[in-house]
């Protein structure tokens, strides 16, 4: 299975500078996940789910970060794991698309 849709994720909303498009300087990764859901169609929003329940469940979130060079990284965010960002995300996501 590709992730494709995670992989535009994480290159088109979290670039080197991604904090630099929120006014309040608070703003985290969960406030990218939500602009995400506000900016895309749910077909993308669907196929996102896909790929992160997918990374999920066959734990290849610390493999698809360590093979990628993605300017954000979850560990140096204060998540105890990749996998556990990406079941924050997730958990994001979801509650943005209901």
């Amino acid at each position: 299975m590709m992730i494709d849709t995670f992989v535009y994720l994480m290159n088109a909303y979290f670039y080197q500078d991604w904090q630099a498009e929120y006014s309040d300087p608070r703003a985290n990764d969960a406030d990218v996940i939500i602009r995400f859901a506000s900016n895309e169609n749910m077909e993308i929003l669907n196929s996102l789910a896909q790929d992160l329940e997918y990374i999920l469940e066959n734990n290849l979130a610390e493999t698809i970060f360590e093979s990628n060079s993605f300017d954000f990284d979850p560990v140096l965010n204060g998540y105890i794991s990749e996998q556990a960002w990406v079941e924050s995300a997730y958990e994001t996501l979801i509650a943005e698309i209901r």
